[in-house]
């Protein structure tokens, strides 16, 4: 049977309607384990048609084709005797398998690919409408299969979307440039010591593929990988992906690459490719630090792997690897003897620097393409800064990178020369003593022009801030000690001067941290990623609907203008991606918009409830709101209680809630949410939306933006019971930012 058309959308559609998946992660990992054993059943199929005697590992009554599949009369398990084999049966089952370690690597991985695995399905006749779609795939059928691949690529694209799982993909243009780059060979083997979905592998065995002629050569393309994954959910992923491209024997292991002594690795334990993308932004236990040298044992889960990599890369060997901005700056103790590690006993050839939105949705944070090899010690490094194409502003999930992005890069790459734009370096080379004596191993060089603070996601701004923290420290203990050698003499003023320098970053950063990680706690919220999405909660689309019913009776009633209809939103408008539940619109297409204008007579203004707008002035009182019925005989004047004032003149963007009725000036709008929207929501997103507003501000002695400007600013919809989620969370977050002492 061809596999019909929207096969995710299908999927998602049912696990939607099931109590027990809560979230696009827990609905992933429920479809890949089932897709794993329909995958490895058709992979049996072929090991008992070409080999003697076959057994399968897995118990009869467990294989997918005596449980999944209906029989010959059609009957299938349903219901709650579905759900009690899968849960009391079939899992119990599967993680108990008996393994030695005699056991072929394709017979026990699948124990080890369910030791963590979960069914978080609460209904069993859900859960066999799931089963049905994924059993119609046909993967002996070469059509299917290959189309197969689509489709997951469109799982890990959803992977990585769905909040913090999405550490274990790293974008296919990555991957692919960097195994072009990289030049595989047969005979070659390469390894990814964090593999993840196993993307690296997959383009690794996508360059080989092309030099396999005849069998002798295909052994050696089967045999060429190795791959090791921690955690237990991209390990199912990277099997499953395995398996998928023929793969039978997956050299992929589920365990810590940082559980293992640096000193104890021999020559057998290294390759020669190595690829990868060292998870950062986390950290591992103490206890993992005893496994390093002393000067290598860092707290950071990049620099750990970094080490890792430069003592199981064979002389003579390549790799090329992912790293965040914060290691090329880094200056604490650990980094520089990484760094020097590398600059002195390998050939750091290039650094490709990338633009901040290439891993997108999942982190802002910039990162960095190394490539070096065994081969010597460095000569020069060459860094080249990747820019945007010109067609868009950043990179999203809708429109992600692509390899023909580093068609420029390509070309350089092979005709090597300095490029020097406006706005610095493009693309330079630097001496190694350069690197580690004037810049003191800070490699962060030919970086992107900063023309405002780029705002990150809560998580990525807070290990900024200790990476920044802990560089700033090393470098105040170092001059610290430097001070204590010299004080029976004179004190070293370039001592003195390094610490200063460093105390002050320090006092500014410890400044700027809290207001930077209030500004990404409301990215994270107006982004969709800050709580989870609840398919019982509805949708944007049917709020929405609520919104424009309202409107329509406030039109009716005479307390709404009717105005024209607003322009459809492009694709090229929309800023970043939304959760499917969600909806971009534009904000005077949801909320009832009033647009101040001062009353006659004396300028009489108070600033109440603590809010102070300057230039948009707010007239309360009894005569006041009199006048403005009498004169005008239209609601252009009145903030109704629970509105949401957004200054729109000087200053711009400042926002507040009035608690009470009242007559805003001509420096102010009011917004009334519709349809029980919360108000607070609305606050916090305009909030958000402040620059933008600012950018579109025009004037000479005030600068103002218009009604216009306001009514047709995009803004993300979520379900209202969301918006409420979202407004608890981020009031339940911000105290913390403020605190003090």
């Amino acid at each position: 049977m061809a596999m019909q058309s929207g096969f995710i959308k299908r999927i998602r559609d049912i696990m939607r309607m099931d109590a027990g998946i809560n979230g696009d992660a827990q609905r992933i990992e429920q479809m890949v384990w089932m897709l794993f054993l329909k995958v490895y059943d058709a992979k049996e199929d072929d090991w008992e048609l070409n080999e003697d005697n076959y057994t399968s590992i897995i118990p009869d009554e467990c294989r997918w084709r005596n449980w999944a599949q209906a029989d010959d009369n059609g009957h299938a398990m349903t219901g709650d005797k579905l759900l009690n084999f899968v849960n009391n049966t079939l899992f119990p089952t599967l993680k108990e398998l008996p393994v030695t370690p005699d056991t072929p690597v394709k017979k026990a991985i699948v124990k080890s690919t369910f030791e963590d695995a979960n069914n978080y399905m609460k209904d069993g006749v859900y859960l066999r409408q799931v089963i049905d779609i994924i059993d119609e795939i046909e993967f002996d059928d070469v059509k299917e299969s290959h189309a197969f691949g689509f489709v997951y690529e469109e799982i890990l694209r959803d992977l990585q979307a769905a909040g913090s799982s999405g550490e274990f993909y790293t974008p296919r243009a990555v991957t692919d440039f960097m195994a072009l780059m990289i030049q595989p060979k047969l005979g070659e083997k390469m390894a990814d010591f964090a593999c993840g979905t196993g993307g690296f592998i997959t383009s690794w065995l996508g360059q080989l593929q092309k030099q396999v002629k005849d069998t002798a050569a295909q052994k050696q393309f089967d045999d060429s990988i190795y791959g090791i994954e921690k955690k237990p959910f991209p390990y199912l992923l990277c099997v499953t992906n395995m398996l998928l491209h023929d793969i039978e024997v997956p050299n992929i292991y589920h365990m810590n690459s940082l559980k293992h002594n640096l000193l104890d690795y021999t020559d057998d334990d290294k390759y020669d490719v190595i690829l990868m993308n060292p998870p950062y932004g986390g950290h591992e236990d103490k206890s993992i630090q005893s496994f390093f040298p002393e000067d290598l044992a860092s707290s950071e889960t990049a620099d750990l792997f970094m080490s890792v990599i430069m003592y199981r890369l064979k002389k003579n060997g390549r790799a090329a690897v992912v790293v965040p901005n914060g290691f090329l700056s880094g200056t604490d103790n650990a980094k520089v003897a990484i760094k020097t590690k590398l600059l002195t006993d390998f050939n750091l050839h290039t650094i490709i620097r990338l633009p901040e939105s290439v891993f997108s949705p999942y982190t802002s944070i910039a990162t960095n393409l190394m490539f070096f090899d065994n081969s010597k010690p460095t000569e020069e490094t060459w860094f080249y800064r990747l820019d945007i194409p010109s067609d868009r502003k950043h990179f999203s999930k809708t429109k992600p990178m692509e390899l023909k992005h580093f068609n420029d890069c390509i070309i350089w790459w092979n005709d090597r020369k300095p490029i020097d734009l406006e706005d610095g370096p493009k693309a330079k080379k630097y001496t190694r003593d350069y690197l580690i004596n004037e810049q003191g191993c800070n490699i962060d060089l030919c970086g992107y022009p900063q023309e405002e603070i780029e705002v990150l996601s809560p998580v990525d701004t807070v290990q900024i801030f200790k990476e920044t923290v802990n560089s700033l420290v090393s470098n105040i203990n170092q001059s610290t000690s430097s001070i204590m050698e010299m004080l029976v003499g004179e004190c070293n003023s370039k001592a003195n001067h390094s610490l200063s320098k460093a105390c002050n970053k320090l006092v500014g950063l410890a400044g700027e941290f809290p207001e930077r990680l209030k500004a990404s706690i409301l990215q994270y919220a107006i982004q969709g990623k800050l709580v989870e999405q609840r398919p019982e909660e509805g949708t944007a689309e049917e709020l929405y609907e609520l919104i424009q019913e309202e409107k329509q009776k406030l039109i009716k009633a005479g307390k709404l203008k009717k105005e024209k209809p607003f322009e459809e939103i492009s694709a090229e408008e929309i800023p970043f991606d939304i959760p499917e539940s969600w909806k971009w619109v534009r904000i005077g297409d949801i909320y009832a918009i009033t647009m101040g204008q001062s009353p006659d007579g004396k300028s009489v203004s108070k600033d109440i409830d603590g809010m102070e707008f300057h230039q948009g002035k707010i007239f309360f009182g009894e005569d006041y709101l009199k006048e403005s019925d009498q004169k005008t005989n239209e609601p252009t004047k009145i903030a109704d209680p629970l509105s949401v004032l957004l200054c729109v003149r000087a200053p711009v963007g400042i926002v507040n809630i009035t608690e009470r009725q009242i007559c805003i000036g001509r420096g102010l709008c009011a917004l009334k949410p519709l349809a029980g929207m919360s108000e607070k929501y609305a606050l916090y997103s305009l909030r958000y939306l402040k620059s933008d507003f600012v950018k579109k501000a025009t004037g000479t002695t005030f600068v103002a933006i218009t009604g216009d400007v306001v009514k047709n600013q995009l803004i993300p919809l979520p379900p209202i019971k969301e918006q409420q989620r979202i407004v608890a969370k981020i009031e339940e977050i911000l105290p913390y930012c403020n605190q003090e002492g």
